[in-house]
Formats: structure tokens, sequence, C-alpha cells
């Protein structure tokens, strides 16, 4: 998996927020005698393929067996595709890394869902991720605020991003008496270019060069944007998993290098 268990209670900035319960979705058994019975089997495949199933875990729960299928086998389950339902969803999500799925167990067995990197386009789930994103751009604007006077950022907003219109969206505001700072107009590739044009604000976020700087904003961006419209898929397959939990560590690790509170506590965004 991307993380350790250990290294998932790091990044866990919102406990209070997200289930496995509420990411997951109602399981489809298949019972251990049906997988010997052709014609019921074509049944249930079919009737998989309509509900849009692509793996069924199959009863009794003790099998630790699923069936596949897209090829029709019946698979071992592993120790690490469980987890609680009242597990923050970032377990869910890291198991996702490494599992096909992921079983969300219950006390009453009858409860139990399952996980699939499709959930992950929910709109429980983008919900859930976009606190992550929200801090990381909250900490990055105080940053800048803090080495810049509005006169000063400006001139390097101008120079940084030659025909952005974070500026221009902020002197119609405050034509319109709306009293804020440039920079809460700013998106995050213009945050990023600000911080790229300044050593000390990529010594204070830990990179060690204007590329690095780049990768990893553009990694946040990326998946901000998908979580901030409803019409965009956050996972189109399983590999976009692991960049999708990069980029909720990299949003975590600059919020944090910037001054933010540690891992555990509710942080509003």
């Amino acid at each position: 998996m991307y993380w350790s268990e250990e290294e998932v209670e790091d990044y866990i900035r919102y406990p209070s927020e997200g289930s496995a319960e509420e990411l997951g979705s109602p399981i489809y058994f298949i019972g251990q005698n049906e997988l010997e019975q052709d014609g019921l089997m074509e049944d249930l495949t079919n009737d998989l393929e309509e509900k849009g199933y692509d793996y069924a875990p199959i009863r009794p729960y003790n099998s630790g067996e699923y069936y596949e299928l897209e090829t029709g086998e019946v698979h071992s389950t592993d120790e690490g595709q469980y987890v609680g339902y009242n597990e923050i969803m970032l377990y869910c999500i890291n198991i996702l890394t490494e599992y096909p799925f992921a079983l969300a167990t219950h006390p009453d067995r009858d409860s139990w869902q399952i996980v699939t990197p499709a959930d992950l386009n929910t709109r429980t789930a983008k919900e859930f991720l976009f606190t992550y994103y929200a801090e990381m751009a909250k900490a990055v604007s105080d940053l800048i605020k803090e080495n810049y006077t509005i006169d000063e950022l400006q001139e390097i907003y101008e120079d940084a991003r030659p025909g952005g219109g974070a500026i221009g969206r902020w002197s119609d505001a405050v034509d319109e008496n709306v009293n804020l700072h440039p920079v809460e107009f700013m998106s995050i590739a213009d945050l990023k270019e600000v911080v790229r044009d300044n050593e000390d604000l990529l010594d204070e976020l830990d990179f060690r060069s204007k590329t690095q700087c780049k990768q990893a904003f553009d990694t946040v961006e990326k998946y901000r944007n998908k979580v901030m419209h409803g019409n965009r898929s956050v996972i189109s397959s399983e590999e976009d998993v692991g960049a999708l939990v990069e980029s909720i560590e990299i949003s975590c690790d600059i919020a944090i290098n910037v001054g933010g509170d540690g891992p555990g506590l509710d942080i509003p965004p």
C-alpha cells in the first residue's frame, strides 16, 4: 500500500469527517454453493454486469474469497483489505492503492460494505477530499500574505503570471467595495508561480528546486480540480488512486511546513 498503517495516521487531519461506511456501497454476494451451478452463475453474472459490479464476495464470510466478474475466477481476499466501518475514509483509500477493493466490516454482518475506486468519484468522497486541498491553498495564501505587501504581490504576479486573471478579478472586486487581499483570487496555479519566484518561500515549503515545486503543485491542482467539479471523475483507473493519495500527502506536508497544526485535529479549511 502507499502508506503503512502508521503513516496513514500521520495524514488524518479531519477525523470527524468521512468513514468507510459512508464511502462504501452494498455488497453483491454469491454463495459458495452457487459457484458450481453453471446456469445460475450465468444469471448472476448478467445481473452483476447490469448493476456495475466487478467483484462479488462469497458467503460465508469466513471463506475469505471473492468472485471476479471479468475473469470468472475465484480469488482469496487479503487481511489488508478489511477495514472497520467507522474508520476514516483515508484507510479505505490507502487500501485501494494496492487492492481492487476494500471490505468495510460491521458487527452486523448484513451491514458489511464494499469500497472500490469507483466510490472515490462520489460526492461523499469529493466533499471529504476537498478539505485537504482547501487547507493547503489557505496555508500557502497566508504565507504569501506574510511575505508580500499588496503592491509587491501585484508586481510579482504580473511577472510570474503574464496574462493571468487574478489581479484583474481582485481589481474588479475592489471597485465593487469587496475588501479582500488579491491572494484570495488566486488559483493553485497562481500560488505555484508566486512561490517558485521566491527562494525563501521554496525553502519554507521544503522544496529543493523550482521543478520540484512545480511537480508538487501540479499534482495537487490536478486532483483538486477533479474534486471541485461534479462532472469530472476523480478516478479513471486503479493507477489513479496512488496519484490521488500522493496529492493528499503533498497537500498535508505543505500545510504543515507552513506552520499548520499536526495530524489528528479538526482544522477549519
